[in-house]
């Protein structure tokens, strides 16, 4: 397992760098922040990447080989969470990272699917499943200077039908976001089984 690399810069090109270890040229698949960082530093420098070693495509086994580099250790504990997504993989991982990881996973532990669906690749579904599946493995990743998350309180009306959604099997934030929804389109629904209801029949 290749846990970092320490050599000269090559080049930047593509979410690629070319690092120079002793002479042999190591090609690492970058994240945009990661690539504009090692260009500011310029060809020819010295650099630093923290490495993870996996497969782009194919069965296990039978991919091709590839490196995908970070700047710190925790960027790439990050983007081991991040391989936890259905069907995101690691390429696709790496080119969602265009925000710092300290707001993706504020976004994460606070539902935030509109922020999440401004990465690329991240659609609204996909946005869902980084929420469910991460929400509570954040804590290590949120900016240190920010204030301790807290998630938005709900009204009695809306808190009723979000644990009714959640005794049958949805996870909080995407019962909190159907419950919003319905009831910013429908703002008369005044009854929580109602406002179930609505849910199951938006599309």
């Amino acid at each position: 397992m290749i846990r970092y690399l320490h050599g000269e810069l090559v080049s930047v090109d593509d979410g690629a760098a070319i690092i120079d270890v002793g002479g042999v040229g190591y090609e690492v698949m970058v994240p945009p922040p990661v690539a504009d960082q090692l260009l500011a530093r310029g060809i020819g420098s010295q650099v630093k990447v923290h490495t993870y070693h996996c497969e782009r495509g194919g069965a296990a086994g039978g991919g091709t080989p590839m490196l995908v580099g970070f700047a710190t250790e925790l960027e790439r504990r990050f983007f081991e969470e991040l391989l936890d997504v259905p069907q995101l993989g690691p390429v696709g991982a790496c080119k969602a990272l265009t925000l710092p990881i300290g707001t993706i996973a504020r976004a994460i532990t606070l539902g935030d699917g509109p922020t999440l669906q401004k990465l690329p690749g991240v659609g609204k579904q996909r946005a869902r499943d980084m929420i469910s599946k991460l929400q509570e493995r954040m804590g290590p990743y949120l900016e240190e200077d920010m204030a301790p998350v807290e998630r938005p309180p709900m009204d009695e009306l809306t808190a009723q039908a979000v644990a009714v959604l959640t005794q049958i099997g949805l996870s909080e934030p995407d019962a909190r976001e159907r419950v919003k929804a319905v009831r910013e389109a429908q703002p008369d629904l005044d009854e929580a089984d109602e406002i179930v209801r609505a849910v199951f029949r938006r599309k």
